[in-house]
């Protein structure tokens, strides 16, 4: 008998999606700060870090993994408010709280405001430690 259920990932296999999506777009702790919408509520959370795939905010955790939303991004270092569509890939509640939201759509225009600011802060970094 063939199964039709999809086999859970395990840990592993997460821990190594995580670390290529790390890789494929590198990211900055920028303050700001983002507003979440999921089609009922309206949150309103500090940004922790932003790559040009996701995002990561803190203190919110009232939202399900899996669930679809709607992001605006303000921060000093944007030069623009950056909007996408995102689904929450995991909600963290003990030594760092918050979420991480996967952008499924987004502008070119907002993904290079993210990346000038990644690269710009990566640079600051560096200059910071020679």
């Amino acid at each position: 008998m063939i199964s039709s259920q999809k086999p859970k990932a395990s840990q592993s296999q997460f821990q190594v999606a995580q670390k290529d999506r790390l890789q494929a777009f590198p990211r900055a702790n920028v303050q700001g700060e983002v507003i979440i919408h999921d089609d009922s509520q309206l949150y309103i959370a500090p940004l922790n870090d932003i790559s040009a795939g996701g995002l990561f905010v803190n203190d919110l955790v009232f939202l399900s993994e899996g669930s679809q939303v709607r992001i605006v991004v303000k921060s000093p270092k944007f030069e623009t408010a950056v909007q996408a569509v995102g689904t929450i890939v995991r909600v963290e509640g003990e030594k760092r709280r918050g979420l991480a939201v996967e952008f499924t759509s987004i502008s070119s225009r907002s993904r290079e405001v993210i990346q000038n600011c990644v690269f710009e802060s990566r640079m600051e970094s560096a200059l910071k430690v020679v």
